[in-house]
């Protein structure tokens, strides 16, 4: 028999309720869903102090207590909870393969906002989670809504931006069961990103775009997203075919509608393209207010599951 399907929660360290949390049990409570309570950690101090005969397996004992006592009054506000801890390093593999293996519908995570000079320095595990988690990542910021009621849904119709077409579908399909389930209204954005202008001005000097090239590329971006949404039943008065760079745009959009979250698709790059070119979806986390849930294409956590099975987890 196959293990009822579940929502992830990463815990913060300090097991504290969280928006996160708050989001998460309302979604579970909503649609009879067991709630994963997963909290992750390493300490390398305790794991050499164990080699001097410091008891490891007390001290994770005592944790797996103390998330046990926290996860109680979920419980007994009728909720199906269960609470696992995961020990080891690194801590993003450990979260990637623990996702893996519960195979959640959803993971939720808090948002923790980092001080600018360290965001340059060093990669933000927000961020590792956005390029890498297999299944929809919801990346959760304060709110006091628990369930959404305004959802914004990102697309590419023409996957201009390098995003396999069936994104499109999961990103769609998964705001239309959010929907329904909370009773919320969904609008679909598209952004035309025709020319990226410099910000140098002076290599614009004497360059005019052909308007009418511009026009009849529009046009085929309009026409497929009418198409993409009608078979997805969104309304005309819920879609928006919108002109700029695709992060500004987005954020601007979801400011102006209030919305609790935006989903989107995201895919992954490395090396020198990651570094030059970033992400929309990185991008826009940075700028919005409100929850972005980010999906990943078919495929990714079979490739996923290949790397981290190559890589060396340690345990000390």
């Amino acid at each position: 028999m196959s293990k009822q399907s579940c929502i992830m929660v990463i815990l913060d360290k300090g097991l504290q309720s969280t928006p996160a949390l708050l989001r998460a049990a309302a979604l579970a409570r909503k649609g009879g869903e067991r709630l994963l309570l997963a909290l992750f950690e390493y300490d390398r101090a305790l794991a050499r102090a164990a080699s001097r005969k410091f008891d490891l397996d007390a001290y994770l004992q005592g944790r797996c207590q103390k998330l046990e006592e926290f996860a109680a009054p979920l419980r007994k506000d009728g909720l199906q909870v269960e609470a696992k801890l995961f020990w080891g390093r690194p801590l993003l593999a450990r979260m990637l393969l623990a996702v893996i293996a519960e195979k959640p519908q959803m993971v939720f995570k808090d948002v923790h906002a980092e001080p600018i000079l360290r965001r340059l320095l060093v990669t933000p595990q927000d961020m590792d989670l956005l390029r890498q988690c297999p299944e929809p990542l919801m990346l959760v910021r304060p709110s006091p809504s628990a369930l959404p009621k305004r959802i914004l849904a990102a697309v590419d119709p023409l996957d201009e931006h390098d995003r396999p077409h069936e994104l499109n579908a999961r990103i769609l399909t998964l705001a239309n069961r959010l929907a329904m389930q909370c009773a919320a209204q969904v609008d679909v954005v598209h952004v035309f990103e025709y020319v990226p202008f410099p910000a140098d001005p002076e290599v614009l000097s004497g360059w005019m775009p052909d308007v009418a090239l511009v026009q009849k590329l529009r046009d085929m971006h309009a026409e497929a997203l009418q198409k993409l949404c009608q078979k997805y039943g969104i309304a005309p008065a819920q879609m928006h075919m919108l002109d700029g760079a695709p992060d500004r745009v987005i954020a601007e959009l979801a400011t102006a509608q209030h919305s609790d979250v935006v989903i989107m698709g995201t895919v992954q790059r490395s090396g020198f393209e990651r570094l030059a070119m970033g992400s929309v979806a990185e991008r826009l986390l940075e700028q919005l207010n409100c929850d972005v849930l980010a999906l990943k294409p078919d495929g990714f956590r079979a490739r996923l599951q290949t790397e981290l099975e190559h890589a060396e987890l340690r345990s000390e």
